[in-house]
Parts: C-alpha cells; structure tokens; sequence
C-alpha cells in the first residue's frame, strides 16, 4: 500500500509540474502584458523608465524561462507575489475567496449526491422499464446542457420573469442591516441559482454512473444467493450491491471535483459570485499573470488531491489494485 501511494504522489508531481509550465506558457502567449494593460485602463501615464521598473519587479524583461524560475522558486514558500491589479498579496486574494467557492462547491456536490445515488438505486432495480429508460434519457439530456445556457435559463425564469429568487451576488444591498437570521435567509436565497447550475449536471453524473454500476453488480450470484437467504430488497442493494459498485463510484469522485472547479469560472462570473472562479476570469481578463499562476497551483493541488484520494480509496475498496505492480 505505501508503495502504491508514493506512486501516485510522483504522478501527482509531475503532472503537477506540466501543469504549471502549460499554463505559465499559455497565459505568457497571449498578446498584451499587465503593465501596459493596467495603465490603460486606469488611464494613466507613465515614463518609459517607470515602465520598465515595473517590468523588472515582476520579470517581465526576463526570458521566458527565467521568469519560470522565479516564480517557482517563489511558488516553493508559498509566495506567488503580487496582484498587477490592487497589489494585494495573491495568496490574500486566494484566502479571501476561496471559502465563497468551497461553500458553492461542497453544497453542489452534497445535492448531487444525495439525489443522483438514490435516483441511480432506483433506476437500477427497474432497469428496462419504460420509467426508467425516459429517465435515463432525460438525465442523459441535462448532462448535455451547457451550463451558461442553463443560468441563463434560471436567471430568466426565476428573477427576471417572476422575482422569486435574486439574480445575482451573494446578498442584497441591505443585507448588512437585516438581523441575522433574515441575513442567513437571504443568503441561502442567492445560493439557489448557483448551486443548482452547477449541481444539474453532476446529478445526471452520479445517477447515470450509479444506475450502470449497480446494473452489473446486481447480476451476480452472490445477490441472488443474498435474496435466496430472505435478505430484504434494500439490505440487498445497500448492504451487498452498493458496496461491490463502490469502485466506478469512487473513481466518479476524481473526475466530479475537477469539473466542478472548472464550472465555477462561468457560474461565479455569471451570477456575480465573488470567490475564486470570478477571480480567475478577471485575472485572466487583465493579464494579472501572478493571480493567475497562483490559482492554478491552488486548483491544480485541488484536483490532484482529490485524484490521489480517489486512487487511494480505489486500492482499499479493491486490494487488487495496489498489488497489481507487485504482482506484476
């Protein structure tokens, strides 16, 4: 098992590595620099010699791998400079927004779960019943909307057409002066909209993943032998079945993550959420390639912790996976 899992940290490490050199490449290939990019749009003038002190102090005047090497040598003690934007410290910024995005995220990825496996449960007991395959074809139709078109949908129908739900931001103007339960009231009312544009499509994840894993599992004789026993329908499928789809399960938990960290730049800019997604989309927006490269490290540690975890429970929940190599 140990060895198993230093495995899956050097893999970690090194796709963490591509990661930040794709994305310092990426962000640094756009046309435009922050420098010139800020002046403009504050409207400001400044001397060629301003100018290029400005460059220096964030190696702009470098070469290309030489400014990678400051940055990851800054990036190793967590210093991934300043904002081009406030001049805020990045990891400020990041500290700041992030419990925004971890509250979005966790309550999105709670609601998928608690309606996707039961939905999933169900549909794999009525399997080719006319019920369930108009289920399967309508979660198979919500997990291909495109998220913008269905926060533009909701926004519609819910706030512009008939004012139930606020349109956008995390409180209304006056929340500050509202007590406090009508404070924490108006703030699960913004949360609705949000949440559910990023919580749609991984319901249908979940349901569609749990419904084909329990399809097989069920199958086998050891359910049978299990229901011969006078074992009832639900100790069957949660007690036998469920257990023995944990895998396809748990590996869903690496890739749900992701895309949800990746949902959030277009639902938070969108709905005016202001955590790290809207941040990412204006740091990009503005060429703040120090906001930029910190967030990615922040979402790259993310989402490989989130694949390691799923690698490590995947090899408990079946012991043939981490003594594969071994055995090979």
């Amino acid at each position: 098992m140990r060895a198993y899992i230093v495995r899956r940290f050097l893999y970690a490490a090194i796709t963490f590595f591509g990661i930040t050199v794709a994305t310092f490449v990426l962000v640094h290939a756009v046309p435009g620099d922050p420098v010139t990019f800020y002046l403009g749009k504050h409207g400001l003038n400044a001397s060629r010699p301003a100018l290029e002190a400005i460059r220096h102090e964030y190696h702009l005047d470098e070469p290309l791998p030489a400014q990678y090497l400051y940055w990851s040598r800054d990036a190793l003690v967590l210093d991934f400079g300043r904002s081009t934007i406030d001049r805020r410290p990045v990891l400020d910024l990041i500290a700041e927004k992030l419990p925004n995005t971890f509250e979005l995220n966790l309550i999105a990825f709670l609601l998928a779960v608690l309606i996707g496996l039961p939905v999933g449960l169900w549909s794999a007991t009525r399997s080719g019943r006319p019920l369930e395959r108009g289920s399967a074809v309508f979660f198979f139709l919500l997990y291909s909307l495109p998220a913008f078109w269905v926060a533009l949908l909701l926004m519609q129908f819910f706030s512009v057409r008939h004012d139930i739900l606020p349109l956008f931001g995390m409180s209304s103007d006056n929340a500050a002066a509202l007590p406090g339960p009508r404070r924490l009231a108006d703030h699960l009312m913004h949360l609705v909209l949000p949440v559910v544009t990023l919580a749609y499509a991984q319901t249908a994840i979940f349901a569609r993943f749990t419904k084909s894993a329990l399809t097989e599992v069920i199958r086998q004789d050891f359910i049978t032998t299990a229901r011969a026993k006078g074992a009832g329908e639900a100790i069957v499928l949660w007690r036998h079945a469920l257990r023995n789809a944990l895998i396809p399960l748990v590996t869903l938990l690496g890739l749900v993550i992701p895309s949800l960290i990746s949902g959030s730049v277009i639902v938070e800019t969108i709905f005016q959420w202001d955590g790290i997604g809207r941040l990412y989309f204006d740091s990009i927006l503005a060429r703040d390639y120090p906001t930029v490269l910190g967030l990615t490290v922040a979402t790259a540690v993310v989402t490989l912790l989130a694949s390691l975890v799923a690698d490590v429970l995947y090899a408990i929940a079946d012991p043939r996976i981490r003594l594969g190599g071994d055995a090979a």
